[in-house]
């Protein structure tokens, strides 16, 4: 996949075409969920694609944000064993799927769980596995877009790159979410250019993440790249870990394609690099 064009052009669809998906699609898309990228490789996922009148009227009052469902053509539903870090394995899995919807002309997004369990009983899931994710799948209508201020929001080489999403948000430029060495030492984009890292930061920044809130944050430290995200009061620990599995993906993919293959390590550093209480490392890796 091309994946610096599909992360710059992806968006969540909300609303959809009433046309189905044809077989050939679906087929391809639930076989690449059972191989999609993993960030802890031995997490055992179940994946299946079911059509609306599978899923719309059993769980749209008990998923979706304040429990109001999207109304899709299709929804994935994402098993996983229960394991160290296996939330943080699906953001990673789950998003990297999107991707290939997305790059197949398929619209998606992510809709909240507050009950696994139970949707699994609607649903009658048979599985030991952990509802970890549901994804609406289906095409765009194309009442929401996203838009781009001018052509040059393209260029990675630019330090404050605003991309508006659905007409109302904005994105961080690399210079807020990156430091140098310390925190808050903000980053230059031109070293980083120098290093070979402003692409992937870039990206990574373009990472969709629960409400918008953009929580994440990279220290650059001689050749160990730090990932620290922030806590909300409002966002609850299985929201921050999706969000951290789905910002490495991002990150990695770009490091992926244009540098080395590199592997997360999940935990601290030995340098605590005077993190504010309200922000945590949650992993790391070496650049």
């Amino acid at each position: 996949m091309e994946y610096k064009d599909l992360i710059s052009r992806m968006k969540s669809v909300r609303n959809y075409k009433k046309d189905a998906l044809n077989e050939d699609i679906i087929k391809k898309l639930e076989d690449y969920s059972e191989k999609s990228k993993r960030l802890v490789k031995d997490i055992k996922i179940e994946a299946m694609i079911k059509n609306r009148d599978e899923v719309y009227d059993r769980l749209k009052n008990i998923a979706g944000y304040n429990d109001i469902m999207l109304d899709a053509p299709h929804y994935l539903i994402f098993l996983s064993e229960e394991k160290e870090h296996y939330i943080e394995n699906t953001g990673y899995a789950v998003e990297d799927i999107r991707l290939k919807a997305y790059e197949m002309g398929v619209g998606s997004c992510w809709i909240t769980i507050n009950d696994g369990e139970l949707i699994k009983e609607k649903m009658n899931i048979k599985s030991d596995k952990k509802l970890t994710a549901l994804i609406s799948f289906g095409f765009d209508d194309n009442k929401n877009k996203v838009l781009y201020e001018n052509k040059t929001e393209y260029n990675p080489s630019k330090a404050v790159v605003n991309i508006v999403e659905d007409n109302v948000s904005e994105r961080l430029g690399i210079s807020d979410v990156v430091y140098m060495k310390k925190w808050g030492e903000n980053a230059d984009p031109d070293e980083l250019a120098r290093l070979g890292l402003l692409e992937a930061f870039f990206y990574a920044r373009l990472a969709p993440s629960t409400k918008n809130r953009q929580p994440w944050r990279f220290i650059y430290d001689d050749g160990t790249v730090v990932l620290a995200l922030r806590k909300d009061e409002n966002i609850n620990e299985y929201e921050e870990k999706i969000d951290t599995g789905i910002v490495m993906l991002y990150y990695e993919l770009i490091v992926d394609s244009t540098l080395f293959n590199m592997d997360w390590k999940f935990g601290r550093t030995e340098k605590d690099y005077e993190i504010p209480s309200d922000y945590s490392i949650v992993a790391y890796c070496i650049s």
